[in-house]
């Protein structure tokens, strides 16, 4: 096995690579000025919103979001890890790869590693012929009163363990595997006397794989037909934590699914092995489980490779509710992380129901109505509390909106909790959106009023004059900052010598406050768009400088370079202007706050400083206006 790649050569390859040609095997692809644009391979749409451009080697979809470098794309449609997207863009364009040499520590891991696959691969083998003998009968009859077949257990490996003692350890011990290494999978436990026994006794056996297909744990389900004795088993059992099982990390069917998951864009979490198999049987192919666990962090960061749409298929009871507060922790704190968008939703199941009930009760097009219907977890949680609360009365009714507005409270989105606010709490209570919004601030939830996001400046009085239809302020602020970076980041050779006075100051709204902080960062105006992307705080960041980048503007197609000029200066002189005008008013207060008769210097001091930014903002207006 090859050591890490060499970063040179991942870069190298990176600017090498035709992002072109490689996105033109999944999409058709049309010129559009210096850029492509086409369908986007990863939602369905009627008119382009896809772009790529050779300068740089990235794409930006301005329908689903979707963007990223080529290694990203490669990820993204193939559901590859990114050593595997640098190999096989390697492959497709001939560009050899060197490896590092790795050290006597990771020759030996890697080497137990093998092992230790080859030994689960080899337990598996035998599950797999117990299954297939005569003396699976009783296993293969519980899989037929599933109505799961061959097909179904070739899929999925299934295997059969029986309820013997010693079987497994005893057979794999005859072809010459180390007793440890059947304890360290797993599979054996010592016994009393110092000999081995087998973990798994009696049971339908799922191999558990990693995203690759190797064979990394098992879990076992009890058999009704079996009988245990006085020993009452439990239900299922899952290997314990070995080098190479970590529950908190492994989802059960994620080889099978990973293409589908691509494909749909979307993923599906189970609670049972016996779950997913009906449910790639029905035709969801995307669906997969935790083992046994609680959907976690490490779960939902292995699945942001192949999509952002998570569906939960959970009960609806108590620890349902549970599981699903819990995946959104875990969303929250990946978007703390950077990794950002991923878009939870709730199937609740009926009581005492699972994913394979509903197939059979509903069929395969119940189903997929269903899952169309699953609700955000937000609503779904509000929803729960609501329906917890006795509402006939006003203290329940109290109750009932102090706990919604909690849940409310953790959404990060203004827009979201603006727009649950009023469908998912103030209807159902039957409440004034105004009381809401002044409960909600009681609490320190926020629904501001600004479109997009809250403003950093205080709120702005509401002008009578302004048409109804107007935009709000905040809008027309951050449209203005979002020409401005366009302009900055697609021609810096048009903005005139005033955008070097742009600072952070310049800019309100927090995403176009954090591409310039991106561009400062890179060197300033003028830097190249890769340093900037290069020195951007997160994936998030990232994206909206892409799509900045990409961008058309609708004033500037097919426009004189000089024409195009003047309105770059006129962009970066209006944004200075507004920012020269709110130090303008800073100054006012403060020269209204200081006594002339008793501080006369200051007072002359703030008034020149006053006389040379009015000065200074109607140069800029003359400047635009001429």
């Amino acid at each position: 096995m090859a050591g890490r790649i060499l970063k040179e050569d991942i870069d190298a390859l990176r600017q090498q690579a035709d992002i072109v040609a490689v996105i033109g095997d999944y999409t058709s692809l049309r010129r559009a000025g210096k850029s492509f644009k086409g369908l986007c391979p990863f939602h369905t749409e009627r008119t382009p919103s896809f772009t790529c451009t050779p300068d740089g080697n990235f794409f930006h979809c301005f329908g689903c979001g979707a963007s990223g470098d080529i290694y990203d794309f490669l990820q993204r449609v193939e559901g590859m890890d990114f050593p595997e997207a640098v190999e096989t863009l390697a492959r497709r364009t001939g560009f050899p790869l060197r490896y590092e040499q790795l050290t006597t520590r990771e020759r030996r891991a890697i080497g137990e590693r093998s092992r230790l696959v080859a030994v689960s691969h080899l337990a598996r083998d035998h599950f797999v012929r117990r299954l297939l003998a005569d003396e699976g009968t009783v296993a293969r009859d519980y899989l037929k009163g599933r109505g799961f077949g061959r097909p179904e257990a070739d899929a999925f490996e299934l295997g059969f363990a029986l309820e013997a003692w010693d079987d497994l350890s005893r057979a794999l011990l005859a072809d010459g595997v180390e007793a440890e290494d059947l304890i360290a999978i797993g599979v054996s436990v010592r016994n009393d006397r110092g000999g081995l026994r087998d973990r798994f006794r009696g049971r339908l056996i799922f191999p558990i794989h990693d995203p690759g297909g190797d064979v990394i744990g098992f879990g076992g389900r009890v058999l009704p037909e079996i009988d245990y004795g006085d020993f009452e088993p439990p239900k299922y059992l899952n290997s314990p934590e070995t080098p190479l099982y970590h529950k908190s990390k492994v989802l059960y069917g994620v080889p099978q699914a990973r293409s589908e998951i691509v494909s749909r864009d979307q993923v599906l979490i189970c609670e049972g092995y016996t779950d997913v198999i009906a449910l790639h049987q029905a035709g969801f192919a995307n669906a997969v489980a935790t083992c046994g666990t609680a959907v976690g962090v490490e779960h939902l960061r292995a699945l942001a490779r192949y999509t952002r749409r998570v569906v939960l298929a959970f009960d609806a009871d108590r620890a349902g509710i549970q599981a699903a507060e819990r995946a959104w922790d875990a969303v929250r704190e990946l978007a703390g992380a950077g990794t950002s968008g991923l878009d939870l939703s709730v199937l609740p199941l009926p009581d005492g129901r699972d994913p394979a009930d509903l197939v059979r009760d509903v069929g395969a097009d119940g189903l997929r109505e269903a899952v169309a219907g699953a609700r955000p977890v937000v609503p779904f949680l509000i929803a729960t509390r609501i329906e917890q609360a006795d509402l006939t009365t006003e203290q329940g009714r109290v109750a009932a909106l102090r706990e919604a507005l909690t849940v409310l409270g953790r959404e990060q989105d203004p827009e979201l909790r603006r727009g649950w606010a009023r469908s998912e709490i103030a209807r159902p209570l039957g409440l004034a959106y105004d009381f809401v919004v002044t409960s909600a601030a009681r609490q320190g939830v926020v629904l501001d009023s600004v479109e997009g996001v809250a403003s950093t400046r205080a709120a702005r009085p509401v002008r009578r004059d302004v048409a109804p239809d107007a935009p709000a302020a905040g809008v027309v602020d951050a449209r203005l900052e979002r020409a401005v970076l366009r302009a900055v980041l697609q021609d810096p050779t048009l903005l005139p010598e005033a955008a070097g006075e742009l600072d952070g100051g310049s800019f309100l709204h927090p995403s176009a406050a954090a591409v310039w902080r991106a561009i400062a960062a890179a060197g300033g105006v003028g830097v190249t768009p890769e340093a900037v992307l290069v020195a951007a705080e997160d994936d998030m960041v990232r994206d909206v400088i892409r799509g900045l980048m990409l961008e058309e503007d609708p004033a500037a197609v097919d426009v004189e370079p000089e024409v195009r000029r003047r309105a770059a200066r006129d962009l970066v002189h209006r944004l200075l202007a507004r920012s020269l005008a709110a130090h303008e008013q800073e100054l006012r207060d403060r020269l209204s706050r200081l006594d002339a008769v008793g501080d006369p210097d200051a007072v002359l001091t703030l008034q020149r400083e006053l006389q040379g930014l009015s000065a200074r903002r109607r140069a800029m207006r003359e400047s635009t206006d001429a």
